[in-house]
């Protein structure tokens, strides 16, 4: 890994870019040589990423970002190591390896790092000066055990430590059940246990700590541990007595495309007929929230085999046909339609507005553009439920209905009832950059705001940079960036937010 300066100065580093891309243009072979691969005639970015990564680094934010750390003073640069280490940002795990190579004396400088880089020996030391370190409170009631088992390098390279580092602190009397308080939710103090299963995902840390006497039944673990793709961290809690009832687990699990999840908690016992919860009104039964959530039929059968009603009605006066027949799930009606279950039937003026619904949720071009011929008034006649199906399509990456809505005059700011978002902001959320395409081609507006106060941009700000976004979702955040730039949204739009790495890696090209 090439080494920078022990104060390494991000002014000089600015004018060696500026001397590299001068010369680079006046066809010096070694200066093309290190730009590699560039648009001609070479740019400063370009030199700028050739030189973050001579750095070892992976582009011209992330050099900057970590230069500005080394030269901050000794207590900024724990703060700012920390924060990296515990962040879901991938890019700052990074950052955080880097920085213990070339500052290895962090780690001596304060326990808490030792905790969070996994440095087992430390530790130990530190644990035979003060026994009472064990216990210790840090900010937002933070325990070593806490800080060690949230700690994201888990994934970077220094699992074994860290699992060491928490069987040594255990060991020394670290209560397995304390809790601490994220900023976030501060009404809500969190156990370390949800760190290993819910945030982590990481089996043996989980294991670990319900062999030392952690809580399985916590109301956060389980929940958070049906986000992660594999079954371990769920089935060990489960084995270990953790309850399903109460904890909306089953309807969390339906947020993402993993039917081992769902067989798994309905093997278990989870009750199929319970309420989901949610923030919808209308998400009153799970047969619901997996329509909604664009689930598959085989989940949906999951559920109606552990029994769930197929005939339940929401609070909205919808069964799970006519929801069904609402988002152009032919599959599943054709299901139901099978136990003898169909929408409801509908007739005069009210009967060619659902026909109309259906047809354009199904993508059916043809027959959408006949009803609308024979009544051409027809979208100004539409519920407001059925209004925002546009935005809850486009969220579940139905493009075939989407367009033909689009065709038909849906109003394309309509908004969905979750967080008051438009398309174009559902599709961002999703990371759906051939949707976010369609949608700006028709008209979007980038600038619209949502429910939590800021545009499209601030979506993917947000979205790029999270973890537990439900499926279906592309998570195409570089192509999504690289959408909106050709479809002339200003560069420096998108200035002032933090985004993955892809969004910055596209945003350093534009």
């Amino acid at each position: 890994m090439p080494a920078l300066t022990p104060s390494p100065d991000l002014g000089q580093l600015r004018r060696q870019a500026k001397e590299l891309v001068r010369a680079a243009r006046g066809g010096d072979a070694a200066a093309l040589a290190r730009l590699g691969e560039t648009l001609a005639p070479p740019r400063l970015c370009d030199a700028q990423r050739a030189l973050a990564r001579e750095a070892g680094l992976r582009s011209w934010p992330e050099l900057v970002r970590y230069v500005e750390a080394r030269r901050a003073d000794l207590t900024a640069r724990r703060r700012l190591w920390l924060s990296w280490a515990l962040e879901p940002d991938a890019r700052g795990h990074r950052l955080a390896i880097r920085m213990l190579t070339d500052d290895p004396d962090l780690v001596a400088a304060d326990p808490w790092i030792a905790c969070a880089a996994g440095d087992a020996d430390a530790v130990s030391h530190i644990l035979a000066r003060q026994p009472e370190f064990a216990s210790r409170r840090g900010n937002h009631q933070l325990t070593p055990l806490a800080v060690t088992v949230r700690s994201r390098l888990i994934h970077a390279g220094r699992k074994d430590g860290l699992i060491e580092t928490a069987r040594r602190l255990l060991a020394a009397g670290a209560d397995p059940n304390a809790r601490w308080i994220d900023p976030d939710w501060p009404e809500n103090p969190l156990p370390v246990l949800y760190a290993a299963a819910g945030v982590t995902h990481d089996p043996e840390m989980t294991a670990l700590l319900l062999a030392a006497g952690a809580d399985p039944d916590d109301g956060e673990s389980l929940y958070h541990a049906t986000e992660s793709r594999s079954t371990d961290c769920a089935r060990a809690l489960l084995d270990a007595g953790a309850r399903i009832t109460g904890t909306n687990a089953v309807a969390r699990a339906l947020d993402f495309d993993n039917l081992a999840m769902l067989d798994l908690l309905l093997t278990r016992g989870a009750d199929a007929t319970a309420p989901a919860g949610g923030p919808a009104d209308a998400d009153q039964n799970l047969l619901r929230h997996a329509l909604d959530r664009g689930r598959s039929l085989a989940h949906l059968r999951a559920l109606i085999d552990a029994g769930a009603n197929p005939r339940a009605v929401a609070d909205d006066g919808a069964s799970v046909a006519d929801r069904a027949r609402q988002l152009g799930r032919t599959d599943v009606l054709d299901h139901l339609g099978g136990l003898g279950i169909a929408p409801a039937a509908t007739e005069g003026a009210a009967g060619i507005v659902a026909s109309f619904v259906a047809a354009c949720t199904r993508g059916d071009a043809a027959a959408a553009g006949e009803i609308r011929r024979s009544a051409p008034d027809i979208v100004s006649r539409l519920s407001a439920n059925e209004v925002r199906l546009l935005p809850e399509l486009a969220g579940l990456g139905a493009g075939a209905a989407v367009r033909v809505m689009l065709a038909e005059g849906w109003p394309i700011e309509a908004r969905a009832a979750e967080w008051d978002a438009t398309a174009l902001n559902t599709a961002m959320f999703k990371g759906d950059a051939a949707m976010a395409a369609l949608l700006l081609d028709a008209g979007a507006n980038w600038r619209a705001q949502h429910g939590f106060g800021d545009n499209v941009l601030g979506t993917l700000a947000f979205s790029s940079r999270s973890q537990g976004i439900s499926d279906p979702a592309p998570r195409d955040w570089a192509g999504c960036a690289a959408t909106l730039l050709a479809h002339g949204i200003p560069r420096q739009a998108f200035e002032g937010r933090r985004y993955a790495p892809e969004v910055d890696a596209v945003l350093d090209r534009g």
